[in-house]
């Protein structure tokens, strides 16, 4: 309880947070995480694979079974979602979200800005006729193929993520940069930040840090941890709405 109120504490004392997330956040809610995702081959292809431009330009069909098996739960915001929204919202409102997740279910809470560095799975593109499409996991589920409907354009539709054979959007990458430099508080949460560009995105952070997470960090930060939380996300998340059950009201 003492972890809490010193979390609880930090937010408080903050003026600007950055809340940066990983796939534990989401796992509460039903959604797969990165190992058990990655730990098996789907019809005799690496996920890892699967999951690059080469291969969805080269196998659109088994791409989006893929999708369609992973990505495509009808999951809803869990606490720490909502949690997170009803900070940024009510209280601390110049704070921002970046996430790994390409869900969306930060902005389904109500999160506003979020910062997707991996991009969001229900954004769509055509690579021919570049028309934008939203596609709800309901949509994505309905579709027979990847080919574009607009006007019969029939060019290949893809998702607005990044994929394993692409570098990262820049520009992304420079605003969320920049959103680190203006914080004075980073809470990293369900990430162990074992990706290389998601620790030296935050390596360098020089203000209060918060972990939150089931595991400890694949590697130290230059800069001490302020807080440490080992414990399931949801967990944690609840304990803390309860030591501000008189500031906010969450479904």
């Amino acid at each position: 309880m003492k972890q809490i109120e010193a979390l609880n504490s930090l937010i408080n004392n903050s003026q600007k947070i950055v809340f940066f997330t990983g796939a534990g956040v989401s796992t509460p809610s039903g959604l797969s995480d990165f190992k058990s995702i990655y730990s098996k081959k789907f019809e005799g292809f690496s996920p890892i694979k699967i999951m690059t431009k080469g291969f969805y330009e080269k196998h659109p069909d088994i791409f989006l079974r893929f999708i369609k098996k992973y990505f495509t739960e009808n999951a809803k915001p869990n606490i720490c979602h909502y949690m997170i929204a009803d900070i940024q919202n009510k209280w601390k409102q110049n704070s921002v979200v970046i996430t790994q997740n390409i869900d969306g279910l930060h902005q389904k809470a109500g999160s506003r800005p979020v910062f997707e560095i991996h991009g969001s799975i229900q954004k769509w593109l055509c690579q021919d006729c570049k028309n934008k499409k939203f596609l709800s996991p309901n949509d994505i589920l309905k579709l027979d193929n990847l080919k574009c409907q607009n006007n019969d354009c029939n060019g290949l539709m893809r998702p607005d993520i990044i994929f394993y054979d692409e570098d990262f959007n820049p520009l992304v990458l420079k605003m969320c940069q920049l959103q680190l430099e203006q914080a004075d508080t980073l809470i990293v949460i369900g990430t162990s930040l074992k990706t290389l560009y998601a620790y030296n995105l935050v390596k360098n952070f020089n203000g209060k840090i918060v972990f939150i997470n089931n595991e400890p960090l694949n590697e130290p930060l230059p800069k001490k941890v302020d807080l440490e939380i080992y414990d399931n996300v949801s967990n944690v998340f609840n304990q803390l709405k309860k030591e501000y059950e008189n500031y906010y009201e969450i479904e």
